[in-house]
Order: C-alpha cells, then sequence, then structure tokens
C-alpha cells in the first residue's frame, strides 16, 4: 500500500475533531406534547463490537462490563440530559471533556452526591485533582427514580415523566407516561431507540415493581400474583377459572413492561422501568413469546441501521373470557366502590415506532389472550390492515394464539382505531 503523506496541519485538525457520538435532541414526530417536556423474561446476548481505537489523552467507556454497581447517574454536565453513548455502547470522551455522576446517597469515595468527573485517558478520571479508574466511582446504595406529574395531559390521561430528581430544577428523564387514574390502565409510554440501544448493559438485577405513589394505596403487586389473580377472575366468571391458569406453562398474568427494561443502556434506567403505571397485566407466554420477539428484534434492527426512532407503547380494549353462562366477561384486576373495573386486561399491546427523519413509521400489535380462536381473534382484535408480510426483522410466530397472535399496521390505518395517542405521522410509508 502507498503510504500519503498529509499535511501537517490537516494532521493536527483531524486528531482534534471531535467525536461524533452522542445522543441527538429528541425527534419530534408530533405536535410537542403539553409539558415542559412483562416481564422481561430473557435478555439477548449479542456479540459486541470491538471497541474504538482510542485517540492519544481520549477516554471510551464501554457500557457493557464497564460500569460499577451500584451505579451512578451519568449526566451531561450541567444538563438535564443522561449521558450520550455510541453506537457500539460506549461512553466517548476527548481529553479534558467532563460529565457529572449523580448518587443521592453519596459515594464510596467521595461525601458529595454529584460530582465532575473530566477525562485523563482510557477509563481514568480526574475528580478534584484526584485520579480515579471509572468503575472506582460507584454509590453507596442505587440511586431512586421518580413518577412525577407535569401538569399536563395526554389524550385519556395525565402525562408523567419518570427519570431522576437531580436537585429541585434538574430532572433527567429517560421516559414519560399517559395514564388514566380513573381506570388506573397507562395509554402508552413515549421513549426512544437509538443505535446503540442493543447495547444495553447484562446482568442488571430486576426489583420489585412499585406503584410511585399512584394506584390509590392499592397492593397492586399482590393483585398480580397469581394466587390472587386466579381468585380475582375466578369471581368474575363465577367459578371455574382454574382451566384458564397453567404456572407450569406459563398461562398466567405477568407484569408486562410497556417500556421494555432492554430498551435503556444504563443499569439505573432499567431499574427505573419497574413501575406499574409502565405495566399492564398481560399472559406470560404472550410475554415471553411474541411480544419479546417484537422488543427484541426491533431494538437489533435500530442498532444495525443506526437509525433513532420515537416508540409509543401501550394497550387498548379490555380482553374477556367466557363465564358461567358463557358470557364473555371483561377482565380486570381491581374494582372502584361502584364495581367498576380497575387495571384492565389488554385486548392488545402495540408499539408505534417512527423514524422523525424520513417519517416512516410502523405499529406491532399483538392480541393478548391465549384462550381464543382464530375466529375470535379476526373478529375482535384485528384493528387495522395487516402488513407484517413486509416486515422482515422480527423473528415471530404470527398466528400462534399461545405466543400472542401478532400483526404489523400502518400508522395512519391504526390511529382510526385507537384514538387516545397524538396525532402522530408517517407519510414518508411503513418503516421497513
Amino acid at each position: 500500500m502507498k503510504c500519503v503523506r498529509l499535511p501537517l496541519l490537516m494532521l493536527i485538525g483531524l486528531l482534534a475533531a471531535p467525536v461524533a457520538w452522542g445522543r441527538v435532541p429528541y425527534p419530534m414526530d408530533v405536535l410537542p406534547p403539553p409539558v415542559v417536556q412483562e416481564d422481561d423474561i430473557f435478555e439477548q446476548p449479542i456479540l459486541v463490537a470491538p471497541r474504538p481505537v482510542g485517540r492519544a489523552g481520549a477516554c471510551s467507556v464501554t457500557i457493557r462490563g464497564g460500569l460499577p454497581s451500584p451505579q451512578p447517574v451519568y449526566l451531561k454536565t450541567d444538563s438535564e440530559d443522561i449521558y450520550p453513548f455510541s453506537d457500539v455502547g460506549a461512553m466517548e470522551f476527548e481529553s479534558g471533556g467532563t460529565l457529572q455522576l449523580w448518587c443521592p446517597s453519596g459515594f464510596n469515595t467521595h461525601s458529595e452526591n454529584l460530582l465532575t468527573a473530566s477525562c485523563v485517558s482510557g477509563t481514568t478520571f480526574s475528580v478534584g485533582g484526584s485520579h480515579f479508574e471509572f468503575k472506582d466511582l460507584y454509590c453507596k446504595s442505587w440511586p431512586g427514580f421518580k413518577a412525577v406529574k407535569t401538569g399536563g395531559t395526554c389524550n385519556g390521561g395525565i402525562v408523567i415523566r419518570v427519570g431522576f430528581e437531580i436537585t429541585s430544577s434538574r430532572f433527567a428523564e429517560q421516559m414519560q407516561i399517559c395514564f388514566n387514574e380513573e381506570e388506573e390502565v397507562t395509554r402508552y409510554t413515549r421513549h426512544k431507540l437509538e443505535p446503540g440501544s442493543n447495547y444495553y448493559e447484562t446482568g442488571v438485577a430486576r426489583i420489585t415493581f412499585q406503584t410511585a405513589g399512584y394506584f390509590d394505596g392499592k397492593n397492586v403487586d399482590k393483585l398480580y400474583t397469581q394466587a390472587t389473580q386466579l381468585e380475582t377472575i375466578n369471581n368474575e366468571l363465577g367459578g371455574d377459572a382454574e382451566k384458564y391458569f397453567d404456572s407450569a406453562s406459563n398461562v398466567y398474568l405477568a407484569r408486562g413492561h410497556l417500556g421494555a427494561k432492554a430498551d435503556f443502556d444504563y443499569a439505573p434506567e432499567q431499574r427505573a422501568t419497574f413501575l406499574f403505571i409502565n405495566a399492564a397485566p398481560q399472559w406470560q407466554t404472550f410475554n415471553a413469546g411474541n411480544w419479546a420477539r417484537v422488543e427484541d428484534g426491533l431494538r437489533a434492527w435500530v442498532s444495525k441501521n443506526k437509525i433513532y426512532v420515537n416508540c409509543y407503547t401501550g394497550v387498548y380494549g379490555v380482553t374477556t373470557l367466557p363465564n358461567k353462562q358463557g358470557v364473555e366477561t371483561p377482565l380486570y384486576l381491581a374494582k372502584d366502590g361502584n364495581n367498576n373495573g380497575l387495571i384492565p386486561v389488554p385486548k392488545i399491546y402495540f408499539r408505534v415506532v417512527i423514524e422523525p427523519t424520513s417519517h416512516k413509521g410502523i405499529v406491532f400489535v399483538g392480541v393478548n389472550n391465549p384462550h381464543l380462536t382464530e375466529e375470535q381473534i379476526k373478529r375482535d382484535y384485528i384493528v387495522c390492515t395487516d402488513v407484517s408480510d413486509q416486515v422482515t426483522y422480527i423473528n415471530w410466530k404470527k398466528t400462534d394464539i399461545k405466543a400472542g397472535w401478532s400483526y404489523a399496521c400502518e400508522v395512519a390505518d391504526f390511529l382510526k382505531t385507537v384514538k387516545h395517542l397524538p396525532a402522530l405521522t408517517a407519510k414518508g410509508g411503513l418503516l421497513i
């Protein structure tokens, strides 16, 4: 190979150029919202791409394997933004570049709850003039997360921000939730996927779901237990509900994530998905079946194609089972004082995906009832024209009723039926 000599000034300019990693500003595909703005069964192992060759004096910290526990919340300096990561899941810094680390309980090395660290080189950072390995800066205990009402409304609910309250005027948001307090159902959650999303941190322990001040003081965790849900639905159907449950075959109602745990790269964000307002009753065979395949396939495809998308994940309708008289009966985990149903078992789960640059979009839909017939599904659970034959990046079993009969639709077609979503547009066509 012939060696090409670059002029000295050009070479210096190339070496000094900033790295093009980082999250883009939250792309808007709808009118701005009126605010200042599952169970995951397995985590798909993926091959981690080689770490980019660093420049002299630069720092690179891989999310998988490079971060401590309990982990701080990593922030852009003096910003509400969670620190960005590259398309192979690495935190990148120029020499002298900074970030802030937040541990409300204090650090193992410092009593303060907010530190500013600057890159020295590799994985060595300077804090207050002393050098530390990045992995050695960890919290005394896990940072807490909050679900805060914004005062804004959405179609069919109130807007809630989920994230980390750094100070009274600094909130690091990871997702928004549209929650209906009267029916105790989440209409949808909103978050984004980006090129590095498939390099999420693995091995992050699951935690108990939290009510975070919602659900009017109910013990929602108990309502979801297999013993209680069987009792509840048995009462609804007038007995004989046992035939609809089989824990050995995963036929029971799980706490089904909407914003998936693995959709977030950092451990504190993954922990913050364990909110009952970010979940709905989901038959476990579906949760671990086609819905997991939709989540994993989409995340991998977004990373492979290095794109950014907005995700609106929600539920629609109330599924039914026949009572002792054969009458189809809506299923709920609780009732209010007037015998109105609360915490409904949804008919369908959906995820609307919008790529805001091309204005392309698609909706993935899954039927949340393993006890239906194909005839029932086609009559009552298909809400838009199926275009899933054009989707190549989801490895699903679309007509498997136990795994959750699934299909895909155009965004505009779906919105004709599901009207509680924002005014989403996908004029660029299907995201395929």
